[in-house]
């Protein structure tokens, strides 16, 4: 669960790095060995969506509250 802003930061900077490394390997991988390649970072990128989504839904105050 993400509770601060710097948690945020680190976590869309984590996504936007597996979205590159993504699609750099859509390229340079065969369809068979992405799709095995993809399939536990395209979780992660999920659960990270996810957390992300659920930081930003949440009002600044209740946000405020949990970063101390």
């Amino acid at each position: 669960m993400i509770e601060t802003q710097e948690q945020f930061e680190r976590a869309e900077e984590a996504s936007g790095n597996m979205k590159r490394f993504l699609l750099v390997a859509r390229h340079t991988h065969t369809p068979e060995a992405y799709t095995a390649l993809s399939a536990p970072i395209l979780r992660e990128l999920q659960e990270r969506e996810r957390d992300i989504l659920a930081y930003l839904s949440r009002s600044p105050e209740v946000v405020a509250g949990h970063e101390g």
